[in-house]
C-alpha cells in the first residue's frame, strides 16, 4: 500500500495540558512541521466544550490533568460520548516510562503516545505512522459511521485476504463488525484464529466474550481468570468476569471481582457506578456509599457528572441511617447542577423519602408535591430507580394513583425486565396492596405481549397498515419498550419492503433503531432491524 503524503498545514489540533509553558512549547513542536491550526486547553471540561464546537484531526493530550481527571479517563470519556470520530487521532503524552504497560491492557488505547521529552522529528514521525493508518482505514470508517455495517464487513473481509501490516487491526475491527450483528460464530472464529498467531489480551478476552453470549459461563470465567493472571492491568476484564459471574448468581463474587478492578483503576467512573450498584443489591451499604462517594466527589470536576449519582449516593446514605448526609448531598446536587430542572426534580423526591423517614411529615409532603409539579412542567422522564422511588413517596402519602400509575408505566416500558417487576410488587407489598399491585403488574405485562402478538399477527396476515399503525401507536406510548420500538420499526420497514418506499416510515424506522441502540446497543433484536433498514437503503438506492 503507497504512502500518501501528510498535509499538516491543513490539520486541525487541540491540545490539552494544564501547564501554559508545555502548552506553548507542544504548540511550538507542531508549528516546528508545519502544524499552523492548533487550539489549546488547560482542562478536560474546556477541551470537551471545544470538541463541542468543532472536529479536530489530532488530540495532544497530557496523561496527568490538573482538574481531578487524567487523560485516559478523558479519552474513555469523549468516546463513550461520541465528542470524536473514528477517523480523529488522539495521542497521549507523559513521563512516565511504566505507561507502556498500562496502554497495552486499557480498554479504549490511545492511537499513539509519546515518552517525555520528545523531539519535533520524534512527534512527525509518529503522527505520520498513525495518520498513514487512519488514512487506510478511511474508507471502513466512512461505512461505519453511515450505520453500514454489512458494507465495512465485507470490506474488511477483502483486505483480510490481502497481506498488510494492518492485517491484525482489520481482524479485530472485523470480529466487533461481526459481533455487532449476531454473527457470534464468525467472530469466535477470528478471534481463535488471532490467539493462535500470538495470544494478546483482546482476543482472548473476544473468545470470553463469545463463551459469556453462549451461556458458557464457567468457561467464560476460567478464561478470563487467566487472563487477568496473565494481564492484571487489563480492567475490561474484570468487568466482563464480574458480569459472568453474575450471570451464574455469584453476586459476591461478582462484587469482589469489581472491587479489584476499582482498587486498580479507581478513576473511571462507570466502573464505580456498577461497583455500587451491585454492592446495593447484595446488601452491602458501607461499599456502596464509598463506591458513590466516589462518583460523586470525581463528577464535581467532571462535564459528565449526572443528578443520578447524588440520589444514588443519597439512597445509600438513608439505608444506612444517615439522614443529615443523605439532605446534605442533595443540597450539594442542587448546587452542583445549578438549581436545574432536573437535579431539582432529584433532590426534591429523595428529600421527600428522608424527611419521611425522620417523621417530618410536612417537609416530606412539601418535597412531594414539587417532585411532581417540576416532572409535570418539564416533562422529565426519570430513571427506573428514580421512578419507584416517587411512586414510594406518593403512597407514603395517599397518593395510590399517582403511584399505580407511576408503577405501571414502569412496567409497560419494561415489561420483561424480572428485576423491575420483582422491585415492583414488593413495593405494592410494603403499601399494603400486595394482591391489587401483582394484579396490575401482571396485568401490564400482558398488555404489552398481546398488543406485541397483534401487531406481528396482523403483519402475517398481510395488513401491513394495521401492523404499522398498532405497534407505532404503541411505540409512542411506551418509548423505552425496546422489544414494542424495534417491532415498530420493523414494521415500517417491512412496509417499504412490500409496499414501495415511503421516507416518513424511513424517518420514524430510523428513529426507532437510534432510540433503541442508545439503550440497548447490544440488544438481539437491534441487530436484525437495523440490517433490514440497510438492505432497505440499498434496495430502493437512498442513503440513509
Amino acid at each position: 500500500m503507497a504512502l500518501m503524503e501528510i498535509n499538516f498545514p491543513e490539520k486541525r489540533v487541540l491540545i490539552i495540558d494544564d501547564h501554559p509553558g508545555m502548552r506553548s512549547s507542544m504548540r511550538a513542536i507542531l508549528n516546528g512541521f508545519g502544524v499552523v491550526l492548533v487550539e489549546m486547553a488547560s482542562t478536560a471540561n474546556e477541551a470537551i466544550r471545544r470538541l463541542q464546537a468543532k472536529p479536530f484531526d489530532v488530540i495532544v493530550c497530557d496523561y496527568f490533568l490538573g482538574d481531578g481527571s487524567d487523560g485516559q479517563q478523558f479519552l474513555e470519556q469523549i468516546r463513550r460520548n461520541n465528542l470524536i470520530s473514528l477517523s480523529t487521532i488522539f495521542v497521549m503524552v507523559t513521563a512516565e516510562r511504566v505507561y507502556e504497560k498500562v496502554v497495552s491492557a486499557v480498554e479504549l488505547a490511545p492511537d499513539d503516545y509519546l515518552i517525555k521529552p520528545f523531539s519535533g522529528e520524534v512527534m512527525r514521525s509518529r503522527l505520520e505512522r498513525v495518520m498513514q493508518k487512519k488514512l487506510a482505514f478511511a474508507p471502513i470508517y466512512q461505512l461505519l459511521e453511515n450505520g453500514k455495517l454489512a458494507e465495512a464487513t465485507q470490506l474488511c473481509t477483502e483486505l483480510t485476504k490481502h497481506s498488510s501490516k494492518y492485517t491484525i487491526d482489520i481482524l479485530r475491527l472485523l470480529a466487533e463488525l461481526y459481533v455487532a450483528q449476531g454473527k457470534f460464530d464468525e467472530a469466535q472464529e477470528i478471534y481463535q484464529q488471532v490467539v493462535n498467531l500470538r495470544a494478546v489480551p483482546w482476543a482472548r478476552m473476544g473468545l470470553a466474550t463469545m463463551l459469556h453470549f453462549q451461556n458458557r459461563h464457567q468457561e467464560a470465567e476460567e478464561l478470563l481468570e487467566e487472563i487477568i493472571d496473565e494481564a492484571p492491568e487489563y480492567m475490561a476484564a474484570y468487568d466482563l468476569l464480574s458480569k459472568v459471574c453474575e450471570s451464574q448468581d455469584k453476586n459476591e463474587r461478582a462484587q469482589q471481582v469489581l472491587e479489584r478492578a476499582v482498587a486498580a483503576s479507581p478513576l473511571t467512573m462507570h466502573r464505580q457506578k456498577d461497583m455500587g450498584q451491585l454492592a446495593m443489591r447484595n446488601g452491602d451499604m458501607e461499599a456502596a456509599e464509598k463506591a458513590f462517594e466516589n462518583v460523586v466527589a470525581r463528577g464535581k470536576t467532571s462535564f459528565f457528572r449526572m443528578a443520578e449519582d447524588y440520589a444514588n449516593l443519597s439512597r445509600v446514605q438513608m439505608e444506612l441511617g444517615k439522614h443529615n448526609e443523605a439532605l446534605n448531598t442533595l443540597r450539594d446536587a442542587r448546587t452542583s447542577f445549578n438549581g436545574s430542572a432536573e437535579a431539582t426534580f432529584t433532590a426534591s423526591v429523595m428529600e421527600s423519602l428522608v424527611h419521611q423517614k425522620t417523621g417530618n411529615v410536612e417537609a416530606s409532603v412539601k418535597a412531594l408535591t414539587s417532585a411532581l409539579e417540576i416532572q409535570k412542567t418539564h416533562s422529565i422522564k426519570s430513571q427506573e430507580d428514580l421512578s419507584l422511588d416517587l411512586a414510594k413517596a406518593c403512597f407514603a402519602h395517599g397518593k395510590d394513583d399517582e403511584a399505580k400509575s407511576l408503577i405501571e408505566n414502569l412496567v409497560l416500558n419494561n415489561h420483561d425486565s424480572v428485576t423491575l417487576i420483582q422491585k415492583a410488587k414488593q413495593l405494592f407489598h410494603e403499601a399494603g396492596m400486595g394482591e391489587e399491585g401483582a394484579a396490575i403488574v401482571d396485568g401490564s405485562v400482558k398488555a404489552v405481549i398481546q398488543l406485541n402478538n397483534q401487531g406481528v399477527l396482523k403483519a402475517k396476515q398481510g395488513d401491513l397498515d394495521g401492523s404499522v399503525q398498532l405497534l407505532t401507536e404503541a411505540a409512542e406510548k411506551m418509548p423505552g419498550n425496546l422489544q414494542i420500538i424495534l417491532n415498530a420499526a420493523q414494521a415500517l420497514l417491512v412496509h417499504i419492503d412490500k409496499r414501495g418506499w415511503n421516507e416518513d416510515y424511513m424517518k420514524s424506522a430510523l428513529h426507532y433503531i437510534q432510540v433503541a441502540r442508545s439503550k440497548s446497543a447490544a440488544h438481539p433484536k437491534l441487530l436484525s432491524v437495523n440490517k433490514l433498514a440497510q438492505d432497505m437503503t440499498k434496495k430502493y438506492g437512498v442513503a440513509a
